[in-house]
């Protein structure tokens, strides 16, 4: 019987232990994967060959516009409709890593505003790096190797400063919200003036005005966003885990105590 319990409840802390990390609360889909930017990849790939194919370019952004519309306004949703309109490759192309630069203002942003909740933020920044990992081929023409470096390990100090919530208290660390958002901001601030947005001529404002719109000087946790699409509110797989180990450790503790004679 001894043998069997310990067995039991050492099979079910390896489950707990190994279940990812995002089951444990609100699933937002995969967390190294960022729409914009698969849809931005989408988009130069048929826009690289010969000829080029805007019929899928322009129906990767069909699918994504109402999204560029939700968190980076009508305005720059209209300026791509008109580069493509034009079968400017080179300007829908170029702005559509503009629209990668936008998507990291709204990922950190989001980030420094959810900084209470580790699990979300943690998942934020993921979707950040997925996108700064889709603009890296072309920062990389730009940028030095020890610039890069710099980026990956400003990255990695954002990470770190979220903090972590520890495990029944061990290994707790709480986050630095001025550590993130000075993380944030040297990685922002890097690759901004790295690729430009060129707003459309005649969307009722000044060119200079409407870019400084689209991409802000720097990311202060206040701007507001569309809030993420949230796909389901619990794992099952790990809340029939966590039911099994209870009943398993439970029953282990009324085992243990009725054979010393305490039940």
């Amino acid at each position: 019987m001894r043998t069997m319990l310990k067995t039991a409840m050492l099979f079910v802390a390896l489950y707990l232990a190994l279940a990812p990390s995002g089951a444990w609360a609100y699933s937002y889909g995969d967390a190294n994967k960022e729409d914009v930017a698969e849809t931005f990849k989408l988009v130069v790939s048929s826009l690289g060959k010969s000829p080029a194919d805007w019929k899928t370019a322009e129906a990767a952004h069909k699918e994504r516009r109402e999204e560029i519309v939700s968190h980076f306004g009508e305005e720059v949703a209209a300026t791509l409709d008109a580069n493509l309109k034009a079968r400017d490759a080179d300007l829908t192309i170029a702005n559509y890593k503009a629209i990668l630069i936008m998507n990291l203002d709204r990922r950190f942003d989001n980030a420094l505003q959810s900084i209470a909740d580790y699990t979300q933020t943690k998942l934020l920044l993921a979707k950040a790096r997925a996108t700064y990992e889709a603009l890296a081929p072309y920062a990389e023409a730009k940028l030095s190797p020890e610039a890069l470096n710099g980026l990956n390990a400003d990255f990695d100090a954002a990470l770190d400063a979220i903090g972590n919530p520890g495990l029944f208290g061990v290994g707790q660390k709480d986050a630095d919200a001025e550590a993130l958002k000075a993380g944030a901001n040297k990685i922002y601030g890097a690759l901004k003036p790295l690729f430009p947005y060129a707003p459309e001529a005649g969307g009722g404002k000044n060119p200079d005005e409407a870019a400084q719109a689209a991409e802000p000087d720097a990311i202060d946790g206040t701007k507001q966003h569309a809030a993420m699409a949230r796909e389901s509110k619990t794992n099952p797989s790990v809340t029939v885990g966590v039911i099994a180990g209870i009943v398993v450790v439970g029953g282990g503790a009324v085992w243990a105590a009725r054979r010393k004679g305490w039940l």
